[in-house]
């Protein structure tokens, strides 16, 4: 899994683009479709699922707490990771909080969740990316031999 964050109209899609070219075969965006994690169908060259924050935000006011929404990603990877399908994913997500804490309630559990999952996608992908301003720097790179 190739994990990209960093802040909002940052370049993180464009950037994504460039560097996979034609090979991304379906790119998922809760910006652009009802918000849900897509089923996704091993042999697609990669996959997209952008603007994960607003799955985590969608799941948050729906009522789930913190550890709910957290189960719910992790029983997620762990789908994707059985169906031998974490190699072909790229997840696009938002930076939300950068140390600020929000006074409504809601808000302060959204940027926990976010947080939290972002954590797991950090320990689970192979290679994670900060863009900022459509310039990228690589925090984690593993090399398969």
């Amino acid at each position: 899994m190739h994990f990209v964050f960093g802040g909002a109209f940052n370049g993180k899609r464009k950037w994504i683009k460039k560097q996979y070219d034609n090979q991304i075969t379906a790119w998922y965006s809760a910006y652009e479709n009802p918000i849900k994690v897509p089923t996704l169908v091993k042999g697609d060259q990669y996959i997209v699922i952008e603007g994960i924050e607003r799955y985590i935000k969608e799941l948050i006011d729906s009522g789930k707490t913190v550890e709910e929404v957290c189960c719910y990603f992790n029983e997620q990877l762990q789908a994707w990771r059985a169906e031998d399908l974490l190699a072909n994913i790229i997840v696009i997500g938002t930076e939300i909080g950068k140390g600020i804490v929000p006074l409504n309630q809601n808000d302060r559990s959204w940027r926990d969740a976010c947080g939290y999952v972002y954590q797991m996608l950090v320990a689970e992908a192979e290679t994670v990316d900060r863009i900022w301003y459509g310039i990228s720097n690589r925090i984690k790179e593993d090399i398969k031999e």
